[in-house]
């Protein structure tokens, strides 16, 4: 799907910030924003509660670099009230499903799949950068010897809207709501960030 230059999706998505309760709890208060469109008003600290964790404990390399950590296919790795990494789309879709289900894991999926659910009237959680540029790469060991790849500065914002050359997110770090990004930029992004989003229905 392409939007063409007659064609703007916006949604009127709220804006929530997540500090400062939840300095690495981009992706609870990213969903709280997309329920609170639905009218469904779950705070993000309650939600941060409820969603699943990977308990892992961080271990660090001699030179500061993680060895091993959590899996966020599992759940939370680290937590959002202090040190944490991220959730991926899947385990977040579990706690999305208590409170309004039919959301979709768009994992692998390319940006116009984010468009389409955009331009049907569904805010989507994308997985991004702090720094709204090209992330670092970094990774590190599960304790099974599962590697994770884990672009930094990680960061989970909302896209709110599309047009034929912009994106539109609202990000909690920020605190900026409909932060305009071309879209050839963005999509660069979210695919260095391994693709990862998850639509609320």
């Amino acid at each position: 799907m392409t939007i063409s230059d007659s064609q703007v999706a916006k949604l009127n998505v709220p804006l929530i910030a997540q500090r400062p309760e939840l300095p690495s709890g981009c992706e609870v208060t990213s969903l709280a924003m997309a329920l609170k469109y639905y009218g469904v008003n779950i705070s993000k600290t309650t939600l941060a509660k409820q969603m699943p964790y990977d308990s892992t404990e961080l271990v660090r390399n001699a030179d500061g670099s993680i060895k091993t950590w959590g899996d966020p296919d599992i759940g939370f790795v680290g937590t959002p009230f202090g040190t944490g990494h991220t959730i991926n789309p899947g385990p977040l879709k579990k706690l999305l499903d208590q409170y309004r289900p039919g959301g979709v894991n768009l994992t692998g999926k390319d940006f116009s799949e984010i468009e389409k659910h955009v331009s049907q009237g569904s805010p989507v959680l994308a997985w991004f950068t702090i720094s709204h540029e090209i992330p670092n790469k970094r990774s590190w060991k599960t304790p099974a010897g599962k590697i994770i790849s884990a672009p930094t500065p990680l960061h989970c914002i909302v896209v709110t809207g599309v047009d034929a050359d912009y994106v539109y997110f609202n990000d909690s770090e920020a605190v900026k709501k409909d932060v305009k990004m071309p879209k050839d930029k963005f999509i660069k992004i979210y695919n260095a960030m391994g693709k990862r989003a998850l639509a609320v229905k």
